[in-house]
């Protein structure tokens, strides 16, 4: 019993040193271009996550039942391992009101105009049922926008 007392004081104490080494690197804000790389990986890590997740689907419709297991483990640690330690890293996140304030930008823009140009894009190389799906998905955009918008005016005193 004191082995393992022994023990898990002397892992509490290195995980303790390491956060605050940490803590001491975090200190000095990022560089651009790693600010950049982040936002890449974090990008990487949340499409593969989500990729795995369709084909573990596809791979249990299949009767692959072990490698659709493979393929959820996997999205799993793109998601909650890898993104999540990439997200702490950039510092994403901050006040309630910051963060809406982000979302509301990127669905304005996804709303109004990525998924527009999209849609223009598609008709006109002839892919009309894509062209079809960006309007839907602009339409849905832009209800995102004002339920961030309408979270935000909550927050906001009167």
């Amino acid at each position: 019993m004191k082995r393992i007392l022994i023990s898990t004081a002397a892992c509490a104490a290195s995980l303790l040193s390491t956060s605050a080494m940490a803590a001491a690197t975090e200190a000095k804000p990022l560089s651009t271009q790693t600010q950049t790389n982040l936002e890449a990986a974090m990008h990487g890590e949340a499409y593969a996550n989500l990729k795995y997740l369709r084909y573990a689907d596809q791979a249990e419709a299949a009767g692959k039942p072990e490698l659709a297991r493979l393929f959820r483990e996997s999205a799993n640690i793109e998601a909650n391992e890898h993104f999540d330690r990439e997200a702490q890293a950039l510092q994403l996140g901050g006040a309630n009101s910051a963060n809406l304030e982000d979302a509301m930008a990127g669905e304005h823009y996804e709303n109004v105009t990525m998924y527009i140009n999209f849609a223009s894009q598609a008709e006109a190389d002839g892919d009309t049922r894509v062209a079809a799906m960006f309007r839907q998905i602009a339409i849905d955009e832009g209800t995102h926008y004002d339920s961030y918008k309408a979270a935000l005016a909550k927050l906001s005193p009167r």
